[in-house]
């Protein structure tokens, strides 16, 4: 019996000569009819396709070749696809399509052609491969005769096409999550995809021309694929349909661990007030959704067993950059201050980031008790927040400062930060205003 492995083989090679036999019809195509139909031959074996869309607008020797094309079981085009886009097909077939067929054909095909055997490979294929090809495409310089503008400015359309207005970045997460999709490479492997794949995508902005649609701004690119990421906090079902869900199989520390990535990564382009004006009100909502469906008191069990709450038990361990970490604490401190969160709010929030390693990770509570005390300018209400969470370690009652069962953290905080004021050195070289902050902090601890 033919194992899968040979099965798969064989699909691939076929695939390529499929690829080959299109690419050569394309290079040598003297009408657009010839390409469309070409493209049709591949689309059709690996997405549903409805043919009656585009042989409207194709002359009847070319419209005979598309109805004859056979079509493929359901089950046999998911291997075929995988095949294509984890195999050499794909990324052979898109350089022609984002360079010859953008520089010399696209302009000629009817809107339904183009959606329908052109864009198709983007927007439906696998997220992962589709924008390794896309974003070297931004940089395309003149080369061979071909229309560099033409490439990038399609290359751009591609991408949020393909990127924002369809999931793309929700369907990475998916695909990496995929222990079918990605069962042949090791932990370290797929970390280092990620790592690849992250970079990328935080990158694109940056080389988006001037001309490049308004959301491929830093601001709204950012702004739209943190929303998408974001979303992974959600019921999962109202994203992804019956066949998606079997299909992709969720791991949530590999997906967590991209997440983080990327939120690093647009925090070191300077965008964490973009990120965070997404992250805090989904995370309010979470922490407001619980409080109201607790009758009685709140507890952590209350929280910790949420189903909707491991993604934020879960997400700032995944972000391995401390300056980023950093960035985000001080942004989220900031963004519940704006939001008037209360105090109980307030810590529940801070509890489902930061209590699960609060204890484990010196650096985290050096980052509250110290550098945020020491260094920071914040509001009042940001003091108090950082007292409760991380010197009094217990959530408040009715909104008002509650001191836990030991008061040693609360004493040896409260020394350190005399002793830190009462230098010399402090007092000279501070501004007045992170003095008034730790003079502030001593008097909420008396």
């Amino acid at each position: 019996m033919e194992s899968d492995g040979t099965r798969e083989k064989e699909i691939e090679t076929r695939l390529l000569d499929e690829v080959g036999g299109v690419i050569s019809t394309i290079k040598s195509a003297k009408h657009v009819d010839e390409v469309i139909c070409a493209l049709h031959s591949v689309a059709v074996v690996l997405f549903p396709t409805d043919s009656s869309l585009i042989v409207g607008s194709l002359d009847e020797l070319h419209r005979a070749q598309v109805r004859s094309a056979k079509i493929p079981a359901a089950n046999e085009r998911k291997k075929w696809r995988r095949a294509f886009y984890r195999g050499a097909g794909f990324p052979t077939l898109a350089q022609v399509l984002l360079i010859d067929v953008a520089s010399n054909w696209l302009t000629c095909f009817p809107f339904s052609a183009r959606q329908h055997v052109y864009d198709v490979f983007f927007v439906h294929g696998l997220a992962v491969e589709v924008i390794q090809s896309l974003v070297p495409c931004l940089q395309y310089s003149l080369n061979d005769g071909f229309d560099a503008k033409a490439v990038k400015s399609n290359t751009e359309r591609l991408l949020v096409l393909s990127l924002l207005e369809n999931g793309g970045m929700l369907r990475m997460v998916k695909e990496l999550g995929s222990s079918e999709l990605y069962e042949d490479l090791t932990h370290a492997q797929l970390i280092s995809v990620m790592s690849r794949l992250a970079q990328i995508v935080a990158s694109i902005p940056d080389k988006a021309s001037q001309r490049a649609s308004s959301s491929l701004s830093s601001h709204l690119f950012f702004k739209q694929i943190t929303s998408q990421l974001l979303s992974v906090s959600r019921d999962r079902t109202e994203t992804i349909s019956d066949e998606e869900s079997i299909f992709y199989k969720h791991d949530v520390d590999t997906t967590l661990l991209f997440i983080g990535d990327i939120f690093s990564r647009i925090c070191r382009r300077g965008s964490s007030d973009v990120l965070l004006a997404e992250l805090v009100p989904e995370l309010l909502r979470h922490v407001q959704n619980i409080l109201t469906s607790s009758d009685d008191s709140v507890s952590v069990d209350n929280f910790e067993s949420d189903s909707g709450s491991q993604f934020w038990l879960n997400i700032m361990e995944a972000v391995k950059d401390s300056h980023s970490v950093e960035r985000i604490s001080e942004q989220i401190l900031l963004q519940l201050a704006s939001r008037l969160a209360s105090d109980t709010e307030t810590y529940w929030s801070l509890h489902l980031l930061f209590g699960k390693n609060f204890e484990k990770s010196p650096s985290i509570r050096y980052m509250f008790v110290d550098k945020f005390l020491l260094w920071k300018v914040l509001p009042l209400c940001c003091l108090r927040w950082i007292l409760q969470f991380a010197v009094l370690q217990c959530p408040p009652i009715a909104n008002q400062l509650t001191k836990g069962h030991s008061t040693e953290i609360l004493v040896d905080t409260v020394q350190r930060l005399v002793s830190v004021w009462a230098s010399q050195d402090f007092i000279q070289s501070t501004p007045t205003e992170q003095q008034v902050c730790i003079l502030t902090f001593q008097f909420l601890c008396s």
